[in-house]
């Protein structure tokens, strides 16, 4: 369904599919489905990364000190080693949330003498 303007590597049996794109498409890459879009640097890249940035994988993971900042803000959600992007830490966060948190209920409790030298 793919025109002209995309390379489409990969096939329909659940295994994934990567498009290659001189731009970012036009939808949102679900499942198994990556956009790679070539540039010319990593700074370029940044212009790309936004809150459905969910993973980003590095190489070398030497620079992701100065990628970090860039990507956090750009709304990156995961900066990872490239080709460990698979299952992460339990409790670190997932499509922007923190899934963890939906199983407790959180309570502040402040009695007031927490500056109290008693």
């Amino acid at each position: 369904m793919m025109d002209d303007e995309y390379a489409v590597f990969g096939a329909l049996d659940g295994r994934g599919v990567a498009i290659r794109s001189e731009e970012p498409v036009d939808f949102h890459p679900l499942r198994k489905t990556s956009n790679v879009v070539c540039v010319g640097s990593l700074q370029k890249a940044m212009k790309y990364v936004n809150v459905a940035t969910q993973t980003v994988g590095v190489y070398p993971f030497a620079r992701m000190p100065e990628l970090r900042d860039h990507l956090a803000s750009g709304g990156a959600q995961r900066i990872v080693r490239l080709g460990e992007a698979g299952p992460s830490a339990i409790g670190n966060p997932h499509d922007a949330m923190y899934p963890l948190h939906r199983f407790v209920h959180w309570m502040a409790n402040e009695d007031g003498c927490e500056g109290d030298p008693a």
